[in-house]
């Protein structure tokens, strides 16, 4: 594992687990891109456009697929998208960030669909912190 990523996620997880993210998350614009799209509401237009499941011939490694992550935690969630958006930078290019970041939600995905009753912010963020750290394994 490269050495700065390595470096990096340590202190993301140093962050999350001691510093106010809702907070710092206040002014995170709701992430979207590579197929992803994070929100607080599911509206009409996320479920059009997840109901256009467009057919994809690609080089990527998981199945090409729309995703959206709906939950209060939204602000939180993009904040860490953009954290892991500046340490892999160098490692994701146009083919990979669908891998990438369609991981991250399906990481989120399944943390909000396994724990409907307990869920909370500092777990969601530490779940899908692991999800890209098991990545940068690889």
């Amino acid at each position: 594992m490269d050495c700065r990523i390595l470096s990096e996620l340590k202190k993301l997880e140093q962050q999350i687990l001691s510093e106010d993210i809702s907070q710092m998350a206040r002014s995170t614009r709701e992430w979207g891109g590579a197929d992803v799209i994070i929100a607080s509401n599911m509206t009409e237009e996320i479920r059009q456009w997840l109901g256009d499941q467009p057919l994809v011939v690609s080089l990527q490694k998981t199945a090409p697929r729309r995703r959206a992550v709906v939950t209060q935690y939204s602000k939180e969630l993009s904040w860490l998208f953009d954290q892991l958006k500046s340490i892999f930078s160098e490692n994701i290019d146009y083919v990979s960030k669908y891998d990438f970041y369609g991981l991250l939600a399906q990481s989120a995905i399944d943390y909000l669909e396994n724990d409907q009753e307990n869920q909370n912010v500092k777990d969601m963020l530490l779940h899908v912190l692991d999800t890209a750290k098991g990545m940068s394994e690889k």
